[in-house]
């Protein structure tokens, strides 16, 4: 997760702030915002019930034992209902290092992270976190902080788990099998692209872990199998914006897409042209 240090001194992360909430529906309180962070990591666990998220344009359901990591630039918000009943703890953390940079967790090409060995631990951590910050003990600050670091040493541990796992998984699968593997995966996204599809969603499919699944992706394809789904998804949208008959924001749920400013910003990212623009160039 985080680059390893001879020294303990030089891992030193700052809590930004603790945020510990039960999440309901309610008309009186304002929706959080679609937004990004600059320059920290936010980490939202799930301690109890469910939640929706759109995350980077697609919608996720979170559930009890499962952690969302936005790093700098992954853009967010929870989507409550009446259906909404959950708790949350929201952790804002800076001065991290990994391998991606100051202020990044490494988790490759997912943002939800499901635990599992290491999910009682977590969740107990979590508790106590939740109950140093509510006491305010003397020198609490210092309890405050030394739990967060062993949430954060726990954390590493689950996301080390995955590579052992991968490692384990490259040693039994020979070349042809992974392509095997990956011509499946190519299919699937192709015949289902307009569905909400994560990594998760392919690792249910494939019964492979989805850092494995990134893994041997990248290594045939060139590309990261979300990345190969974009791809994809714009692609059709390039040939039913030919068509003046259909709204842009139809075209975006067309493809998989429910929020169309997300849609237009990746069109734009892709291909250098607003969908606007590119379909009043199509008309001329």
């Amino acid at each position: 997760m985080y680059n390893s240090y001879n020294n303990i001194d030089d891992y030193n992360p700052q809590i930004l702030f603790v945020i510990d909430g039960k999440c309901s529906f309610d008309k009186e309180i304002p929706k959080t915002e679609y937004h990004c962070h600059d320059d920290f990591v936010e980490l939202s666990f799930v301690t109890s019930g469910s939640v929706d998220y759109l995350i980077e344009g697609e919608k996720f359901t979170l559930k009890k034992g499962q952690v969302l990591i936005s790093n700098p630039g992954v853009y967010h918000m929870e989507l409550f209902n009446e259906q909404t009943n959950c708790t949350e703890l929201h952790i804002g953390i800076s001065n991290l290092s990994s391998s991606k940079g100051s202020n990044f967790i490494d988790i490759g090409d997912t943002n939800v992270i499901t635990l599992n060995k290491y999910k009682d631990e977590l969740l107990k951590c979590c508790s106590e976190i939740v109950d140093e910050q509510k006491g305010s003990k003397p020198s609490y600050p210092f309890m405050l902080k030394a739990l967060v670091m062993k949430l954060l040493v726990l954390l590493d541990r689950e996301l080390n788990e995955d590579v052992n796992e991968l490692i384990k998984h490259d040693i039994s699968f020979k070349s042809r099998e992974k392509k095997v593997i990956v011509e499946n995966i190519t299919e699937y996204l192709s015949k289902n692209y307009v569905k909400d599809i994560s990594l998760e969603t392919l690792s249910k499919n494939m019964y492979l872990s989805p850092v494995y699944i990134s893994k041997i992706f990248k290594e045939i394809m060139g590309d990261s199998p979300i990345n190969y789904l974009i791809k994809i998804r714009l692609s059709k949208a390039k040939e039913l914006l030919n068509n003046p008959n259909i709204p842009i924001k139809t075209i975006a749920k067309m493809v998989g897409y429910n929020d169309p400013y997300y849609f237009s910003k990746l069109f734009k990212k892709y291909y250098g042209i607003s969908p606007n623009k590119f379909k009043e160039k199509q008309k001329n």
